[in-house]
Formats: C-alpha cells, sequence, structure tokens
C-alpha cells in the first residue's frame, strides 16, 4: 500500500474514510452515467416497438391471436398488449363488423406510425417489422372460421421460409390466445347457426326447454345449449390445442438456441355464475353451461402447458362498460346506456364498472414476462368484488 494511503488510513478517522469512500463511488456512478449519454447520443435515437418504448431487437415477434378483438373488451385487450412493447403480431378475429373492424386497425396504425403510414385494405403496412395485424372475420364457432385463423398465422406469420413477397417470416411465433369472442343470443349480436332470441329464456329445470316432439312425446330443445357449447367449450378447446401446436413448436426453437426461453399464454373470458365460487346467475344457463368447460378444462391445459414455459388462465369480468352492455341497456328499454352501469354500482363493493382496458390490462400482465408467467390455471375474478356481493341469489319460493 502506497505510503500516504497507509497514512490516510491509519490516521484519518474511521467516520472519515466512510464519508470519502461514498463520494468516490457517487463520482464513478456519475462518470459511468455521463459515458452511457454519450455514447447513445452517438448512436442516434433508438427505433422503438408499437408499445411504450421497448426497443426492437433481434428476438423474435411475438404474435397474439385475439378472438373478438376489434370491439368491446376485446378492443380493451388489443391495446392493452399492445402497449407493452411485447407483441408486434396480431390477427385480430371479428365476426360480421368488417367496417368495424378496419376503422379499429386503422386507428392502431395511426398509433404507431402516424401520418407516415401506408395501408392497404387488409390494414397491412409497410413497416411491418414494428407492427404486423391481419382481420379475419366469421362465426368462431365454426370450424371454418378457425381453420382460416391458423391458416392466417401459418401464412403470414409461421417460421417456414418466405412469403409471396419474398419477406423473411422466420422472426415470429405464437406467444398469446386468448378466446374473448361471445355472444348472447338475440341481444349482442348475430350467428351462423339460425339460432334467434326465444320468446322464454331457456332456463335449465323450469320447463322451459321442453317441447312436445312426434306422437306427442316429450322432446328437450338442446340447440340453445348446443350453440354456446360450440361458441365457448368447443371453439375455446379448439383453439386451445392448436395454438398450443404452434406454441410448443416455438418452444423447440428457443430450446435448440440455447439463447433464449420461450413465454407463451393462452387465455379464456368467462362470466360470472360458471363456476362454483360463484352465487348462480338467473338466465345465464345456456352460455354458462358452454363457459364453464373453459374453466375446467383450463387447469387441465394449465398442468401440461407448464414445461413449455406457457401459462393458462380464465379472466371472469364483471360488469365491464362495452358494446355488448350497451346492448343489454337497449334490450331492458333504458334509453340511458348509462342507467344500467349507475344500476349496477350499488351492487359492487368497490362502487363502479371497469373498463374494457382494465381487463386488458391484466391480460397483459398475465402474458408479459413479469411475475403473471407464475400464475396458472386460474380463474380470476375481474368484477370490484362483485362476486363477495350477493347478486344472483334466487329467492326461495314462497
Amino acid at each position: 500500500m502506497p505510503l500516504a494511503n497507509l497514512l490516510h488510513y491509519h490516521f484519518v478517522p474511521k467516520r472519515s474514510r466512510i464519508i470519502h469512500c461514498h463520494e468516490s463511488f457517487l463520482i464513478l456512478l456519475a462518470a459511468l452515467l455521463l459515458a452511457s449519454l454519450i455514447v447513445s447520443a452517438a448512436a442516434g435515437p433508438l427505433s422503438t416497438s408499437a408499445g411504450t418504448g421497448n426497443s426492437i431487437t433481434d428476438d423474435p415477434m411475438r404474435v397474439a391471436i385475439i378472438t373478438g378483438g376489434t370491439r368491446g373488451i376485446g378492443r380493451g385487450i388489443t391495446d392493452a398488449v399492445l402497449e407493452t412493447g411485447e407483441f408486434r403480431g396480431f390477427i385480430l378475429v371479428y365476426n360480421t363488423n368488417r367496417d368495424a373492424a378496419e376503422n379499429y386497425c386503422e386507428e392502431l396504425k395511426d398509433r404507431v406510425f402516424g401520418e407516415t403510414r401506408n395501408t392497404d385494405a387488409n390494414c397491412n403496412s409497410a413497416d411491418e417489422s414494428r407492427l404486423k395485424i391481419r382481420l379475419v372475420g366469421g362465426d368462431i364457432s365454426l370450424e371454418s372460421t378457425r381453420d382460416k385463423v391458423f391458416e392466417c398465422f401459418d401464412k403470414e406469420f409461421a417460421a417456414n421460409g418466405e412469403n409471396e413477397e419474398g419477406c423473411n417470416k422466420c422472426e415470429a411465433e405464437l406467444a398469446l390466445m386468448v378466446h374473448n369472442a361471445g355472444q348472447y343470443v338475440g341481444v349482442t349480436s348475430d350467428n351462423s347457426h339460425g339460432i334467434s332470441k326465444p320468446d322464454q329464456t331457456k332456463k335449465f329445470g323450469d320447463g322451459s326447454l321442453l317441447t312436445t316432439g312426434e306422437n306427442g312425446r316429450d322432446k328437450v330443445d338442446m340447440s340453445y345449449m348446443n350453440f354456446y357449447h360450440k361458441l365457448y367449450g368447443e371453439a375455446f378447446i379448439d383453439l386451445c390445442e392448436r395454438s398450443l401446436k404452434r406454441m410448443k413448436d416455438a418452444y423447440s426453437r428457443h430450446e435448440n438456441s440455447k439463447g433464449s426461453s420461450f413465454r407463451g399464454s393462452i387465455i379464456g373470458i368467462s362470466s360470472p355464475g360458471c363456476n362454483a365460487a360463484y352465487s348462480v346467475t338467473p338466465g345465464y344457463d345456456m352460455p354458462g353451461s358452454g363457459k364453464c368447460l373453459m374453466e375446467f378444462s383450463i387447469r387441465h391445459y394449465a398442468l401440461s402447458a407448464a414445461q413449455y414455459g406457457i401459462n393458462c388462465n380464465i379472466i371472469i369480468p364483471g360488469v365491464t362498460r362495452s358494446d355488448a352492455w350497451d346492448k343489454v341497456a337497449e334490450q331492458q328499454g333504458l334509453s340511458d346506456k348509462e342507467a344500467i352501469f349507475a344500476r349496477s354500482k350499488g351492487m359492487i363493493p368497490m362502487g363502479d364498472v371497469a373498463e374494457a382496458k382494465d381487463i386488458g390490462d391484466v391480460v397483459a400482465f398475465l402474458s408479459g414476462h413479469g411475475g403473471g408467467k407464475f400464475m396458472s390455471g386460474l380463474s380470476l375474478r375481474v368484477d370490484g368484488g362483485l362476486h363477495l356481493s350477493r347478486m344472483g341469489v334466487g329467492k326461495p319460493k314462497q
């Protein structure tokens, strides 16, 4: 040790030595920060992804499939996932309103590209390294619509060679599938099965399913239940199975590269009253019979998919400001659509209804690289405490 340092060590009080060391550390830290700023300035501004400023790297483009992703809660989900900056590829599925889907797609492009964007009729963009969106239309309860969803992914995003324009597709992988699309027959949307609003709400046990068949024999009308099973149960299983296949392929590519780990997520959107943790929701018998399969199967998917870096969850929104609730207000003869929300607030412990983006934020958390990746096999109630209230408990017959 040099003599000067030796004298300083032995004759300068210990407290002073600590202060000097602290000052030296701060000076070193300031120097490092200054050097970092100089290097950044010399390199120029970073190109950013579609979200909140994350820089685009050589990582594969993470793609999200979101059914019903252009309106209502689905729109809120797309907004939130886009804002994370972790996803640059989107396949958004809509039912019949193509104009609304295309308008929303243009809005997303405006957010990312501003006035510099160059978009064609199918929402394609010249700069798809920053954001690539494809729209798929059709009733998701039909297998043919689901075929189109995955044909779109395999053709436009999958890591197999080049597309017709010679654009390399090897930097994209399916990392999120959200089954959000749904409807309440005769209220929120049309369907391809010819099912219309019944004169009497179909319920279990009140005789509304019972009809008279040939020769005066009793016959049970299964058409409404079967439709919801196709829309929720069957469609969800189909979407999960095909998504998992592609996610597992992505996992294998990551494992072979030994440079990164795969992160995938599967999410279903359910409703109150579809599991035993809720009170019964009167009048939701038929839709709930389909959604309960989503909630049951998600635990099995979570168990089998965990080893591949994939988490699987269900989100159960409560009263949420969206197109669907506007339709419900119309059906109830409410001229002021806000009236239904004002009435609902009294049943919600937090005293307010959720926005579609609030549900989207939960999806973004579950599908991100943060703590949400450790949550799997759950049915998460995002309802302001609605499940704690007495809503839905039927009164005993007098």
